[in-house]
C-alpha cells in the first residue's frame, strides 16, 4: 500500500512553448491534470523553461509546482538530472531520459520513431545521437509507454528492444473536445476567414503528412479544403509541387479556438503516410465530426474501424470517401461510431491507466 505522505513526481515540461500547444504538450497537460484529479498523494513538479508558457489550466492547481531549468539544452539537461536526486519518480513525455543520468525511478513515452526512420528527416549526427538516447532510455526506464501498438513494433524493429516493461497506452483527449455549439463559434471561425462545412486537415505539413494527395484533387472537391498548422516554409514546399491547388492555408489556429474550428468542419481528413498516434482524428471524433484517414496501420489501430479509410496514395479513393460522407445516413453513422469509440478517452478518465501505472510503480518503491 502507498505510504500516506505525498510523493514527489518530476515531469519534464519543457515542451511548453509560446503561442502553441503541441501534441506532446497536450500529453503533459492532460496527464498532469489527471494526476491531481486522482487524489492528494502526488506532489508534482513540472520542469519548465518559463512559467509564462504553461497552459492556464495547470497554473492554479494546488498540487503542482514549477521549476525553471534554463533554456539551453545542456543546462536544462543537467538541471533535470540534479532534480531527479530529490524525486520519487521522473516522467518523460519523450523516449529519452536526462543526458546526465536519472537518479530515481523513471517512465518514458514513445510517440513514434519517424525522425529516425523517415529518409526525409534524417540528419546524420543528430539521428545517431537520438537513436542512442532512445535505446538507452528504453533500457534504463522502469516503464515505457507506447502511444500505439504500431509505435511499439516500430521501435523494437529499429533498436531491437521495446524496454523491459513496455505498455501500450492511448493518450487521453481534452474534455473541451465534445459535441455542441460553442458561444461565438461563428465569430471565431469567421476570424480565420472560414464558413462552416469545409474539409479540415490539421498538422505541420511535413512530407509524411502527404498533403499532395489532397492538393491534387482540391479543384475537384465540392467543399473548401482547409489546412491548419502548416508553417510558411512547408506551405511553399507543397505549393511549388501543386501550383494549381485551391486550398485555404491557415498557419496557426490558437489552441482555444481549435475545438470551434473542428466543430465547424464537414469532416477531418488525415492523409499521412506515417504517424505515431494521430491526435486530430480522435479530437474530431470527440467533437462529433466524422473522420477520413489514410490506410496506414497506426491510424486504423487508433480509430479502430470508426472512421472512413482511403488509399494513402490514391486521390480517387479520397474523392470517393468525401462523396460517401455526403450521404446523410452514413454521415450520422460515423458520427455516432466516433463518439462511442472516443468516450472512454475523454478528460481525466482517458489517463486512468497511466495514473494506475504510476501508483503501481510507487507501491513497488515502498
Amino acid at each position: 500500500m502507498i505510504k500516506s505522505e505525498k510523493r514527489y513526481l518530476l515531469i519534464d515540461g519543457r515542451e511548453f512553448v509560446p503561442s502553441r500547444l503541441t501534441g506532446i504538450g497536450r500529453v503533459i497537460m492532460g496527464f498532469t491534470d489527471a494526476l491531481q484529479d486522482r487524489g492528494p498523494v502526488y506532489d508534482t513538479v513540472l520542469a519548465i523553461h518559463d512559467e509564462d508558457y504553461v497552459p492556464p489550466g495547470l497554473k492554479n492547481r494546488s498540487g503542482i509546482r514549477f521549476v525553471k531549468v534554463g533554456a539551453s539544452f545542456l543546462k536544462s539537461e543537467r538541471r533535470l538530472s540534479l532534480l531527479t536526486r530529490e524525486a520519487d519518480l521522473f516522467i518523460s513525455p519523450y523516449p529519452k531520459l536526462p543526458v546526465f543520468g536519472c537518479a530515481c525511478r523513471a517512465v518514458n513515452m514513445v510517440h513514434d520513431v519517424l525522425d529516425l526512420t523517415c529518409p526525409a528527416y534524417k540528419r546524420r549526427i543528430k539521428t545517431v545521437f537520438d537513436r542512442y538516447r532512445l535505446k538507452q532510455g528504453l533500457i534504463r526506464a522502469d516503464l515505457t509507454w507506447f502511444v500505439s501498438e504500431w509505435s511499439r513494433q516500430e521501435t523494437e524493429k529499429l533498436v531491437g528492444t521495446c524496454g523491459s516493461n513496455p505498455r501500450v497506452r492511448y493518450n487521453g483527449i481534452d474534455a473541451r473536445f465534445q459535441p455542441g455549439m460553442e458561444e461565438f463559434m461563428d465569430d471565431i471561425i469567421a476570424g480565420y476567414g472560414l464558413s462552416p462545412g469545409y474539409i479540415l486537415v490539421i498538422g505541420n505539413g511535413k512530407p509524411h503528412k502527404n498533403l499532395g494527395v489532397l492538393l491534387e484533387i482540391s479543384t475537384s472537391l465540392s467543399r473548401k479544403l482547409v489546412f491548419t498548422g502548416v508553417p510558411d516554409v512547408n506551405r511553399r514546399y507543397w505549393q511549388k509541387r501543386y501550383p494549381d491547388e485551391e486550398a485555404v492555408w491557415i498557419r496557426h489556429v490558437q489552441d482555444k479556438d481549435l475545438a470551434s474550428v473542428i466543430k465547424s468542419s464537414f469532416c477531418v481528413a488525415q492523409p499521412s503516410t506515417a504517424e505515431g498516434y494521430g491526435y486530430p482524428p480522435l479530437e474530431a471524433m470527440a467533437c462529433g465530426v466524422p473522420v477520413i484517414v489514410s490506410n496506414i496501420p497506426v491510424l486504423i489501430e487508433t480509430t479502430s474501424g470508426n472512421s472512413l479509410v482511403a488509399d494513402t496514395f490514391n486521390p480517387a479513393s479520397w474523392i470517393d470517401s468525401f462523396n460517401r460522407l455526403e450521404q446523410e445516413q452514413l454521415y450520422k453513422e460515423y458520427t455516432v461510431k466516433g463518439l462511442e469509440w472516443i468516450a472512454p478517452m475523454i478528460g481525466s478518465k482517458g489517463w486512468k491507466k497511466h495514473v494506475a501505472d504510476i501508483r503501481e510503480l510507487l507501491m513497488e518503491g515502498t
